[in-house]
Protein backbone atom coordinates (compact mmCIF):
# COMPACT_ATOMS: atom_id res chain seq x y z
CA UNK A 1 0.00 0.00 0.00
CA UNK A 2 0.95 3.48 -0.97
CA UNK A 3 1.80 6.39 1.27
CA UNK A 4 -0.98 8.19 1.97
CA UNK A 5 -0.24 11.85 0.42
CA UNK A 6 -2.39 14.91 0.80
CA UNK A 7 -2.17 17.21 -2.53
CA UNK A 8 -2.49 20.76 -1.53
CA UNK A 9 -2.73 23.28 -3.80
CA UNK A 10 -1.19 24.65 -6.52
CA UNK A 11 0.84 27.25 -6.73
CA UNK A 12 2.46 29.42 -9.91
CA UNK A 13 5.34 27.70 -10.16
CA UNK A 14 4.94 24.30 -10.54
CA UNK A 15 5.77 23.50 -7.43
CA UNK A 16 5.02 19.87 -6.53
CA UNK A 17 2.83 20.42 -3.38
CA UNK A 18 2.03 16.65 -1.38
CA UNK A 19 2.52 16.09 1.75
CA UNK A 20 2.61 12.94 3.62
CA UNK A 21 -0.04 12.51 5.98
CA UNK A 22 1.22 10.57 8.59
CA UNK A 23 -1.90 11.11 11.17
CA UNK A 24 -4.40 9.83 8.77
CA UNK A 25 -2.12 6.66 8.77
CA UNK A 26 -1.22 6.16 12.08
CA UNK A 27 -5.00 6.75 13.03
CA UNK A 28 -5.98 4.42 10.09
CA UNK A 29 -2.70 1.32 11.24
CA UNK A 30 -1.21 2.15 7.63
CA UNK A 31 2.68 3.00 8.77
CA UNK A 32 4.89 2.50 5.57
CA UNK A 33 8.73 2.46 5.96
CA UNK A 34 9.11 5.70 4.62
CA UNK A 35 6.68 7.02 6.99
CA UNK A 36 8.34 5.85 10.19
CA UNK A 37 11.37 7.40 8.92
CA UNK A 38 9.59 10.88 8.98
CA UNK A 39 9.26 9.88 12.09
CA UNK A 40 12.66 9.45 13.47
CA UNK A 41 13.61 12.66 11.36
CA UNK A 42 10.99 14.36 14.10
CA UNK A 43 12.41 12.55 16.60
CA UNK A 44 16.10 13.87 15.89
CA UNK A 45 15.39 17.49 15.29
CA UNK A 46 13.26 17.68 18.94
CA UNK A 47 16.43 16.06 20.37
CA UNK A 48 18.95 18.92 18.53
CA UNK A 49 16.40 21.77 19.78
CA UNK A 50 16.67 20.07 23.18
CA UNK A 51 20.52 20.03 23.18
CA UNK A 52 21.01 23.31 21.42
CA UNK A 53 18.75 24.73 24.15
CA UNK A 54 21.02 23.02 26.64
CA UNK A 55 23.86 24.29 25.44
CA UNK A 56 23.60 27.70 25.43
CA UNK A 57 21.75 27.26 28.91
CA UNK A 58 18.42 29.08 27.72
CA UNK A 59 15.51 28.77 25.50
CA UNK A 60 15.72 28.82 21.93
CA UNK A 61 14.17 30.18 18.98
CA UNK A 62 13.48 28.29 15.96
CA UNK A 63 12.31 28.17 12.56
CA UNK A 64 11.26 26.05 9.99
CA UNK A 65 10.55 26.38 6.60
CA UNK A 66 7.75 23.45 4.82
CA UNK A 67 6.27 23.34 8.63
CA UNK A 68 3.30 20.99 7.76
CA UNK A 69 1.84 19.69 10.84
CA UNK A 70 4.54 21.52 13.06
CA UNK A 71 5.90 17.63 14.23
CA UNK A 72 8.94 18.39 15.69
CA UNK A 73 7.44 20.53 18.42
CA UNK A 74 4.59 17.88 18.92
CA UNK A 75 7.52 15.63 19.41
CA UNK A 76 9.21 17.35 22.19
CA UNK A 77 5.48 18.33 23.73
CA UNK A 78 4.94 14.64 23.85
CA UNK A 79 7.47 12.70 23.97
CA UNK A 80 10.17 14.66 25.87
CA UNK A 81 10.04 14.76 30.10
CA UNK A 82 11.46 18.59 29.87
CA UNK A 83 9.69 22.05 31.07
CA UNK A 84 8.90 22.83 27.29
CA UNK A 85 9.47 26.86 27.92
CA UNK A 86 12.99 26.02 29.08
CA UNK A 87 13.35 24.63 25.87
CA UNK A 88 11.78 26.99 22.94
CA UNK A 89 11.11 30.60 23.68
CA UNK A 90 9.62 30.54 20.07
CA UNK A 91 8.62 28.53 17.18
CA UNK A 92 7.87 30.19 13.64
CA UNK A 93 7.13 27.93 11.06
CA UNK A 94 6.36 28.71 7.31
CA UNK A 95 4.41 26.99 4.96
CA UNK A 96 2.32 27.00 1.56
CA UNK A 97 -0.60 24.79 2.47
CA UNK A 98 -3.62 26.84 4.84
CA UNK A 99 -4.38 24.08 6.49
CA UNK A 100 -1.42 23.93 8.27
CA UNK A 101 -3.24 26.88 10.82
CA UNK A 102 -6.24 23.95 11.80
CA UNK A 103 -5.49 21.30 13.61
CA UNK A 104 -5.63 17.84 11.88
CA UNK A 105 -9.37 16.44 11.87
CA UNK A 106 -8.23 13.25 13.31
CA UNK A 107 -6.87 15.14 16.64
CA UNK A 108 -8.51 17.03 19.60
CA UNK A 109 -10.31 20.29 18.50
CA UNK A 110 -9.49 18.68 14.75
CA UNK A 111 -10.25 22.37 12.30
CA UNK A 112 -9.42 24.53 15.17
CA UNK A 113 -6.95 27.57 14.63
CA UNK A 114 -3.64 25.39 15.64
CA UNK A 115 -2.56 29.41 17.56
CA UNK A 116 -5.87 28.74 19.47
CA UNK A 117 -4.43 25.38 21.24
CA UNK A 118 -3.07 25.12 24.47
CA UNK A 119 -0.03 23.00 23.51
CA UNK A 120 1.17 25.40 20.61
CA UNK A 121 0.77 28.24 22.90
CA UNK A 122 3.19 26.40 24.70
CA UNK A 123 5.90 27.74 22.23
CA UNK A 124 4.91 31.06 21.41
CA UNK A 125 4.00 29.10 17.87
CA UNK A 126 2.71 30.87 15.33
CA UNK A 127 2.31 29.34 11.16
CA UNK A 128 2.81 31.74 8.57
CA UNK A 129 1.17 30.98 4.82
CA UNK A 130 3.53 31.93 1.91
CA UNK A 131 4.95 30.56 -0.92
CA UNK A 132 8.56 31.10 -1.26
CA UNK A 133 9.00 30.36 -4.49
CA UNK A 134 6.76 33.47 -5.09
CA UNK A 135 8.38 35.48 -2.59
CA UNK A 136 11.22 34.30 -0.58
CA UNK A 137 11.44 36.85 1.77
CA UNK A 138 11.35 36.08 5.93
CA UNK A 139 9.27 38.50 8.64
CA UNK A 140 12.18 37.46 10.86
CA UNK A 141 14.85 39.91 12.09
CA UNK A 142 18.52 39.14 11.56
CA UNK A 143 20.62 37.25 13.75
CA UNK A 144 17.55 36.25 16.11
CA UNK A 145 16.83 32.38 15.20
CA UNK A 146 19.31 29.74 17.31
CA UNK A 147 17.70 26.84 15.21
CA UNK A 148 16.81 26.40 11.74
CA UNK A 149 15.46 23.64 9.89
CA UNK A 150 13.71 21.93 6.90
CA UNK A 151 13.12 18.44 6.22
CA UNK A 152 11.53 16.96 2.51
CA UNK A 153 10.95 20.42 1.04
CA UNK A 154 13.59 21.49 -1.47
CA UNK A 155 12.91 18.10 -4.05
CA UNK A 156 8.98 19.44 -4.06
CA UNK A 157 10.30 22.93 -5.63
CA UNK A 158 12.44 23.77 -8.93
CA UNK A 159 16.18 24.18 -8.46
CA UNK A 160 16.48 28.23 -8.78
CA UNK A 161 13.81 28.72 -5.61
CA UNK A 162 15.68 27.16 -3.35
CA UNK A 163 18.57 29.58 -2.40
CA UNK A 164 16.65 32.67 -2.27
CA UNK A 165 14.68 31.18 0.88
CA UNK A 166 17.69 29.74 1.83
CA UNK A 167 19.81 33.03 2.36
CA UNK A 168 16.35 34.06 4.34
CA UNK A 169 16.98 31.45 7.04
CA UNK A 170 20.65 31.83 7.26
CA UNK A 171 20.18 35.46 7.72
CA UNK A 172 18.05 35.61 10.31
CA UNK A 173 19.96 32.77 11.81
CA UNK A 174 22.41 33.79 14.57
CA UNK A 175 26.37 33.30 14.55
CA UNK A 176 26.86 29.82 15.51
CA UNK A 177 22.93 28.71 15.45
CA UNK A 178 21.98 25.21 14.40
CA UNK A 179 20.66 24.52 11.19
CA UNK A 180 19.21 20.99 10.35
CA UNK A 181 18.07 19.80 5.89
CA UNK A 182 16.99 16.65 5.06
CA UNK A 183 15.79 15.81 1.69
CA UNK A 184 16.56 12.85 -0.91
CA UNK A 185 19.78 12.46 -2.61
CA UNK A 186 19.37 12.16 -6.02
CA UNK A 187 22.90 10.44 -7.00
CA UNK A 188 21.73 7.41 -4.87
CA UNK A 189 17.95 7.37 -6.15
CA UNK A 190 16.63 6.60 -9.57
CA UNK A 191 16.67 8.46 -12.72
CA UNK A 192 13.13 8.61 -12.47
CA UNK A 193 11.42 11.25 -10.10
CA UNK A 194 8.81 10.30 -7.64
CA UNK A 195 5.71 11.81 -9.07
CA UNK A 196 5.77 14.77 -6.19
CA UNK A 197 9.04 15.27 -6.23
CA UNK A 198 10.55 18.15 -9.13
CA UNK A 199 14.08 18.34 -8.78
CA UNK A 200 16.35 15.99 -6.58
CA UNK A 201 20.12 17.64 -5.59
CA UNK A 202 23.25 15.78 -5.80
CA UNK A 203 25.61 14.71 -3.48
CA UNK A 204 27.80 17.36 -3.74
CA UNK A 205 25.60 19.36 -5.58
CA UNK A 206 23.68 20.48 -2.46
CA UNK A 207 26.90 20.32 -0.48
CA UNK A 208 28.26 23.22 -2.78
CA UNK A 209 25.07 24.85 -1.74
CA UNK A 210 25.16 24.27 1.72
CA UNK A 211 28.48 25.09 1.92
CA UNK A 212 28.55 28.56 0.49
CA UNK A 213 26.58 29.45 3.91
CA UNK A 214 27.06 27.00 6.54
CA UNK A 215 29.75 24.84 8.19
CA UNK A 216 28.70 20.83 7.68
CA UNK A 217 28.84 19.66 11.07
CA UNK A 218 27.48 16.18 9.94
CA UNK A 219 26.01 14.55 6.99
CA UNK A 220 24.61 10.89 7.04
CA UNK A 221 22.49 8.82 4.88
CA UNK A 222 18.84 8.29 5.92
CA UNK A 223 17.90 5.27 3.45
CA UNK A 224 20.08 2.95 1.00
CA UNK A 225 19.54 0.36 -1.37
CA UNK A 226 21.33 -2.64 -0.40
CA UNK A 227 23.07 -3.10 -4.34
CA UNK A 228 24.15 0.78 -3.33
CA UNK A 229 25.04 0.03 -0.08
CA UNK A 230 27.42 -3.02 -0.92
CA UNK A 231 29.09 -1.27 -3.56
CA UNK A 232 29.85 1.90 -0.84
CA UNK A 233 31.48 -0.93 1.40
CA UNK A 234 33.36 -1.83 -1.18
CA UNK A 235 34.79 1.59 -2.65
CA UNK A 236 35.46 2.72 1.09
CA UNK A 237 37.82 -0.40 1.54
CA UNK A 238 39.33 -0.17 -1.73
CA UNK A 239 39.94 3.79 -1.14
CA UNK A 240 41.16 3.28 2.26
CA UNK A 241 43.31 -0.16 2.27
CA UNK A 242 41.31 -1.96 4.77
CA UNK A 243 38.08 -2.72 5.81
CA UNK A 244 36.07 -0.72 8.79
CA UNK A 245 32.46 -0.81 7.50
CA UNK A 246 29.37 -2.87 8.62
CA UNK A 247 30.54 -6.46 9.40
CA UNK A 248 28.28 -9.39 7.89
CA UNK A 249 27.68 -10.18 11.82
CA UNK A 250 26.82 -6.44 12.53
CA UNK A 251 24.09 -6.41 9.86
CA UNK A 252 22.75 -9.83 10.47
CA UNK A 253 22.02 -8.32 14.26
CA UNK A 254 20.80 -5.44 12.56
CA UNK A 255 18.63 -7.25 10.23
CA UNK A 256 16.78 -9.39 13.50
CA UNK A 257 16.39 -6.29 15.79
CA UNK A 258 14.77 -4.43 13.22
CA UNK A 259 13.80 -5.98 9.69
CA UNK A 260 14.30 -5.50 6.52
CA UNK A 261 13.19 -2.15 5.96
CA UNK A 262 14.95 -0.70 8.58
CA UNK A 263 18.37 -2.30 8.17
CA UNK A 264 18.32 -0.05 4.82
CA UNK A 265 17.62 3.43 7.10
CA UNK A 266 20.60 2.26 9.47
CA UNK A 267 23.23 0.91 7.14
CA UNK A 268 22.82 4.11 5.43
CA UNK A 269 24.27 6.47 7.63
CA UNK A 270 27.82 6.20 7.27
CA UNK A 271 27.15 6.42 3.34
CA UNK A 272 25.24 9.61 2.37
CA UNK A 273 26.34 9.88 -1.10
CA UNK A 274 25.35 6.86 -1.97
CA UNK A 275 22.20 6.60 0.23
CA UNK A 276 18.93 7.76 -0.79
CA UNK A 277 18.60 10.81 1.50
CA UNK A 278 20.60 12.33 3.15
CA UNK A 279 20.16 14.54 6.37
CA UNK A 280 22.41 17.47 6.76
CA UNK A 281 23.60 19.19 10.36
CA UNK A 282 24.90 22.70 9.75
CA UNK A 283 26.09 25.35 12.08
CA UNK A 284 26.53 28.76 11.08
CA UNK A 285 29.90 30.31 10.78
CA UNK A 286 30.32 32.33 7.69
Amino acid sequence: MASIRKKLSENINNSSNTRMDLASAGILGNWRPDELTHMSRYDKIASLAIEESKRLKRPIRILEIGCGEVWPMRVIYKAYTVKKSDIVEQYIGYDIDPTCQQEHRYWPHGGEDIHDSAWFKTFNGEVRIQDLTVNPLLDIPDDSIDFFYTTEVIEHMERQFVEPWLVEAHRALREGGVAYVSTPNHDGSNDKLPEDHVYEWGYNELFELLDQYFTVEDVVGTFIQLPKFKRAQKEAEEKRGHYDGWTPEQVRMIRNRFGRQWERVILAMPYPHMSNNCAWTLRKSK
